[in-house]
């Protein structure tokens, strides 16, 4: 079992991905509720109109 690492993982290693996360949560945010929203519609809409037919 020599070819297998042991990876560990540190909170020192996360900290630039933390960071850009944090740094563009102005932009992620909106688009990912849009994205939610949509999401939302295409599923609710046909139910919608089913209903009235």
């Amino acid at each position: 079992m020599d070819a297998v690492k042991t990876l560990t993982l540190t909170a020192g290693m996360f900290d630039g991905l933390i960071s850009t996360i944090t740094s563009n949560l102005g932009v992620l945010l909106p688009i990912g509720l849009t994205i939610m929203g949509i999401m939302i519609a295409v599923s609710l809409i046909p139910r919608i109109i089913y209903k009235f037919f």
